[in-house]
This record gives structure tokens, C-alpha cells and sequence, in this order.
């Protein structure tokens, strides 16, 4: 089946869509953002067995959860707070597991500061100054650079990491004062 006709839909539609059973649209989004998915467990797990393990349970977790996912929130940093979700998931159940590196974001999730879907942790985000949640998104979602950052964002590269600084701590605030059940 093409996939053509989903081409100028962006990725909220297309989930939209997939919600409400068309599974082609799903195959687009998978299109659009596999690859993404796979560089995300590749740069923080070395047995690239276990990152092809992992990133099959990611998109089962994705297909199971489809109906958690709230229209009115950007697809991209749901799909990977549930990437991230399932990876330390498995780092908790399989503490063998050779890590590469794992982000102040990731340390988030492990003091359980979210449910499995992660509208917790996308909530808190949408929360933040635009140009923290727009930081804090380049940089552990997009894995930009600081430098790509800055130029985005229009300021010099140490003004990008105080942003990104400020929104974690902004974020661990929130956190303290109801992100806990």
C-alpha cells in the first residue's frame, strides 16, 4: 500500500490517524523516525544487540500505547519519552547492561517521575519558557549540538548551555513541588 497521501501530514495527524486505525500511517511516522530512534539507544547502550532488542519494544510500547498519546501535545518528544522509558526499563531489569551515557533527562525518568506514557515529564515541559522546552527538546530529543542549538535559538553557544542548565533545573523544581506521587 502507498503511503504517498500521508506524505504532507505532519507527525500529529499521522497519529491521529493511526489512533483511529489506519495502520499505514504508522508505517510513515515508523519511516520518518526509526532511524532516530535507533542513533538515540546507539549512543547511550554499547551491545548493539541489545539496542536492536531494545528497539523493537520500543515500537511495540509505541503500538500499545497509541491511545495514551494526546493529540495536543508534539508527537516527537512522546515518542521519545517512551524510547527512553523502555530503555531504563530494561537498564533496571538487566543491570549488566553497558551504558555509554545517560542525560540529566534519563536520570529524570529513573526517579520515576513519570508514568509509562510520559505525559508527566511532556506536561512539565510545555510548562517551561519556550526557549528552555525548545533547548531542552534540540538537545535530548533532536541530539543537537550546542553550537546547532545557539544558532537556532539565536545566541552564542554558552548562552545555550545556561538555557538548557536552567531548564533542568527548572525542570527538577516542578518535579519537587507535585511531580511525585
Amino acid at each position: 500500500m502507498s503511503t504517498s497521501r500521508f506524505d504532507n501530514q505532519t507527525d500529529e495527524q499521522l497519529m491521529k490517524l493511526y489512533q483511529n486505525g489506519e495502520d499505514s500511517a504508522f508505517r510513515v511516522l515508523y519511516e520518518r523516525h526509526s532511524s532516530k530512534v535507533y542513533g538515540f539507544l546507539s549512543k547511550r547502550i554499547r551491545d548493539k544487540e541489545k539496542v536492536a532488542e531494545i528497539y523493537q519494544d520500543v515500537f511495540i510500547k509505541l503500538h500499545k500505547s497509541k491511545d495514551l498519546y494526546k493529540s495536543s501535545l508534539p508527537l516527537l518528544p512522546w515518542m521519545f519519552t517512551v524510547t527512553r522509558s523502555v530503555m531504563l526499563d530494561e537498564l533496571r531489569k538487566n543491570k549488566n547492561i553497558e551504558i555509554v551515557n545517560i542525560d540529566d533527562v534519563e536520570n529524570l525518568l529513573v526517579a520515576d517521575i513519570t508514568n509509562d506514557s510520559g505525559s508527566d515529564l511532556l506536561d512539565l515541559l510545555q510548562s517551561l519558557p519556550e526557549p528552555q522546552r525548545q533547548a531542552l527538546e534540540m538537545r535530548y530529543v533532536k541530539d543537537n549540538t550546542f553550537e546547532e542549538i545557539a544558532e537556532s535559538l539565536n545566541i552564542k553557544p554558552i548562552n545555550a548551555r545556561q538555557v538548557i542548565s536552567r531548564g533542568l533545573k527548572k525542570l527538577r523544581e516542578l518535579i519537587g513541588e507535585g511531580g511525585k506521587s
